[in-house]
């Protein structure tokens, strides 16, 4: 294999690759003399900027482009400027556009050969797409640890109201009962009776805070037996005929995914018993072979969704599509006045870390 010029050709071929590489190379290319005046640039750049070849070279100074240098303790800084360095070969700069507009790019600068008479080069490479991924992927691993904070911290008070609170209650309703059963007059046993109505219903109160806090059944059972519990409940408080069809393999899922399946259903069910005036609901849950889907459906007046984001009033609609994208699933609202509302759910199922045990899911 020969050398580099031996590759290139004559000195005609080499500088017309170069010029080629120059104009076509997706990265921008910018050279600078030894005062900072910039004296030539590719396409890349002019596309970069906003500005034109005509607009910057031998016009525009370096610092006039670039608002400085980033840094672990400065997001941008000309301390230490890479114009005062003979290589710098990566670091970060804020460049301004035309618009004046400013953006982070990735870059790299290092002085030509002596007979340039100082000129130096620049690469630069655009970064706000890489930061909003990163920055999408941070928050995305801040919202689930959030709610995975949460429900760690439902799942206590749940277990507290049920072993604490409602342990202590019962055992005063024994307590009473005995009372009553002594001999009391009257009015005293009208006291003890009413004290026994208000613990009974203390307890009934107690029971279905931990319920709404964290089933225990979703941590025991798995999500289907959760769900028919939270239907019976949605029934018995809001006089709503609710049916559950399922389809495909009876198996449990990563806590994750189920406690993000039942909340999302929950509020969907929330919604529909307090603002849908639905008679009749039904959710339909499939496990396919790469997703769970699950659509929920009434017959309730509807509302138009876009009015509802807008104004704010969608927030639950936003915790639900948040908990889905957190696991890389979609939540779709359809829905008009007068004609019902639909919620679609698509959760895709992992590759790895599910339970096909029968046993452990009681249908």
């Amino acid at each position: 294999m020969g050398t580099w010029k031996e590759e290139l050709g004559t000195s005609n071929e080499a500088i017309s690759l170069i010029q080629s590489i120059f104009a076509n190379v997706s990265d921008a290319i910018l050279v600078i003399d030894r005062d900072g005046l910039i004296v030539k640039v590719n396409a890349a750049l002019e596309q970069m900027t906003g500005w034109s070849e005509e607009e910057l070279v031998g016009v525009k100074h370096i610092c006039e482009i670039c608002r400085g240098m980033a840094t672990c303790m400065e997001e941008s800084t000309c301390t230490d400027c890479f114009f005062k360095q003979v290589q710098m070969p990566s670091f970060e700069m804020r460049l301004r556009t035309k618009e004046g507009k400013e953006f982070p790019v990735a870059a790299s600068s290092a002085q030509l050969p002596k007979e340039s008479n100082g000129k130096m080069v620049m690469i630069l490479r655009d970064m706000s797409a890489q930061q909003r991924a990163e920055k999408e992927c941070y928050q995305n691993k801040l919202t689930n640890f959030a709610i995975q904070a949460q429900e760690e911290e439902r799942k206590r008070i749940s277990r507290e109201l049920h072993d604490g609170v409602g342990q202590a209650l019962y055992s005063i309703l024994v307590g009473l009962n005995v009372v009553g059963q002594g001999n009391l007059s009257d009015p005293i046993r009208q006291h003890v009776t009413d004290l026994l109505h208000m613990t009974s219903k203390a307890m009934e109160e107690v029971k279905r805070m931990a319920l709404e806090l964290r089933p225990s059944a979703l941590d025991d059972l798995g999500l289907l037996p959760a769900l028919r519990s939270l239907m019976k409940r949605v029934e018995k408080s809001f006089n709503i005929q609710v049916e559950l069809h399922t389809q495909g393999t009876r198996r449990r899922y990563p806590a994750a995914m189920e406690t993000a399946l039942y909340r999302i259903v929950q509020e969907a069910m929330t919604n529909t018993a307090k603002y849908a005036q639905a008679s009749q609901l039904g959710i339909v849950f499939e496990d396919r072979e790469k997703e769970i889907l699950v659509t929920v459906v009434d017959d309730g007046i509807g509302f138009e969704v876009d009015k509802a984001l807008n104004t704010g009033k969608g927030l639950g609609v936003f915790g639900m599509k948040e908990r889905a994208q957190l696991l890389g699933g979609t939540v779709d609202i359809r829905s008009a006045p007068n004609e019902g509302t639909t919620v679609i759910v698509r959760i895709p199922l992992p590759k790895e870390g599910i339970e096909d045990d029968h046993s452990r899911v009681n249908r």
